[in-house]
């Protein structure tokens, strides 16, 4: 179903309430551009993963920033989640307005404003939780928890490789450690070693080298921890390209994958194990953007499509048209794209639908205020994207 006003912002519930008339129809009545998600690829993406870690003592805590969808969070619960990631506070936020409560918020959260807004965030869903790499940061969130008569549950950030936030040696994870057990509004509770610059590895061997050494430094923190005398609950690692990797990885205790319900033509391209070639073929492209051919120059070689970088991002990789083969995506503006056309197995027309696979589903996402849940080519779901936008 879609989110009622109940769950979702006013704001959030008008948007897909505008969209909603274009259920049941063909998504070829769609304004464009449009984000199409192909529910039944979607849906069997999670259940990939849910089944790969059926047997296994590890779970996975899905990351938002890949939709920024409460209807999409929903299923990934739904469908064996343990809980979800936010890569920031602005996602944690309507997470929690939607009901969900088991949200860990894997950057720092830094500053006054913002550690209030937290605190009223624990005042609803108890069972957010921050991570912290900084002695006074954890300090300035104690003292806030303490103030607000709440109890705040934090993992230490280790950098496993990724070089952004997080703590280097095992040693010093224990001393934050040790910080944290003496501050009253705080309560440990385990470590995030995200590797995200492993994720897109091309070649499973390299990516299986690079990932294990990163669950290696993870791993070594939390026994660091435990020799210290600090039970450590979660060990929250990895993402899409490694979940068959970290999986196997004894110690880890959850996985953070993101892209892995859309996909996208670069993750597409990665290499999977026992896959011939860069296939990696493991989860499907649910996710495409459906565009409208505008002009053909000339009659001759160009298509030019009304999705430019405001539609499709080109940050991580190029977009890639289905259902055709002859046709290479290049940016034509804001606006506008351009589809050169070189033994096109398909004759584009003025007025002619494509759909594109993005480049980055992430970054891609972010610019639509409404996502359509499509089967077989009819809308059946108008989602708003609750989290479009929300950088801070």
């Amino acid at each position: 179903k879609a989110s009622s006003a109940a769950e979702v912002s006013p704001d959030d519930a008008k948007v897909a309430a505008e969209y909603r008339g274009f259920v049941k129809k063909s998504i070829f009545e769609l304004p464009t551009p449009a984000m199409l998600v192909d529910v039944d690829i979607l849906n069997k993406n999670i259940a990939t993963i849910a089944s790969y870690l059926k047997d296994k003592s590890v779970g996975f805590r899905s990351h938002t920033k890949s939709h920024k969808c409460l209807e999409v969070a929903k299923l990934q619960l739904a469908g064996g989640g343990k809980g979800l990631c936010a890569a920031k506070l602005g996602e944690a936020d309507f997470l929690v307005r939607g009901g969900m409560k088991d949200i860990l918020i894997t950057a720092p959260v830094v500053g006054r404003l913002k550690i209030d807004r937290l605190m009223t965030m624990l005042g609803t869903a108890p069972d957010v939780k921050a991570v912290i790499d900084n002695d006074q940061n954890a300090i300035d969130l104690s003292t806030a928890a303490l103030a607000a008569k709440r109890k705040l549950k934090v993992l230490i950030d280790v950098n496993v490789g990724q070089n952004r936030t997080g703590l280097d040696k095992p040693e010093d994870v224990v001393a934050l450690a040790q910080l944290i057990g003496k501050q009253k509004g705080l309560e440990l509770v385990g470590i995030q070693g995200y590797h995200g610059n492993n994720q897109h590895t091309v070649g499973f061997d390299n990516r299986r080298t690079r990932s294990l050494a990163a669950d290696e430094r993870a791993v070594a923190a939390r026994q660091a921890l435990e020799k210290a005398g600090f039970a450590v609950q979660i060990v929250s690692v990895g993402g899409s390209g490694s979940y068959n990797i970290d999986g196997e990885y004894s110690g880890v205790t959850e996985l953070q994958p993101g892209s892995f319900v859309y996909m996208d033509s670069h993750y597409s391209n990665i290499g999977g194990k026992n896959q011939q070639g860069n296939a990696y073929s493991d989860f499907g492209n649910s996710m495409t953007i459906l565009t409208t051919v505008i002009s053909r120059p000339g009659g001759g070689d160009r298509a030019i499509v009304d999705a430019g970088l405001k539609a499709l991002t080109m940050d991580e990789s190029v977009p890639q048209a289905t259902g055709m083969t002859g046709a290479i995506y290049t940016s034509a503006g804001d606006e506008y794209g351009q589809l050169k056309l070189q033994n096109a197995s398909r004759d584009l027309k003025v007025g002619d639908m494509v759909q594109m696979i993005p480049g980055h589903c992430c970054t891609t996402v972010n610019l639509y205020d409404v996502c359509f849940g499509v089967r077989n080519g009819i809308v059946e779901h108008a989602w708003a994207i609750e989290g479009r936008g929300r950088a801070d």
